[in-house]
């Protein structure tokens, strides 16, 4: 995990790529409120099974989102990630708290939805 953080690091600083909004890290148990740190993508599960994509909505609320990624459940959402640990997730995420955001997350990037 120190080698690909490095080289997301170096990679972003040659401006090879963009500098992504969240990384992914997969947790064996459900993450308390506290411990969902802006940035970070908590997927709770194990490399096979994945039940909850876990992080603070980037609009700016700071609410946290849980995302079910059990394929059984409705509504649910798929994650991936790539070899630098950034999340991608399908489909989009929308808010219908105050904050009333709608977003996409691509290879650890917050893709604004445009809104009616």
């Amino acid at each position: 995990m120190l080698f690909r953080t490095f080289v997301q690091q170096l990679l972003t600083r040659l401006r090879f790529i963009p500098r992504p909004d969240f990384a992914a890290q997969i947790v064996p148990t459900h993450p308390t409120p506290e411990e969902v740190k802006p940035g970070m993508m908590l997927v709770v599960g194990d490399a096979k099974y994945q039940k909850w994509a876990c992080f603070r909505c980037p609009g700016g609320c700071g609410e946290n989102i849980l995302l079910p990624l059990n394929k059984a459940q409705r509504p649910r959402w798929a994650i991936s990630t790539d070899w630098l640990g950034r999340p991608t997730i399908h489909p989009s995420v929308r808010q219908l708290n105050e904050c009333h955001c709608h977003f996409w997350v691509r290879q650890g990037r917050v893709d604004w939805c445009p809104d009616d």
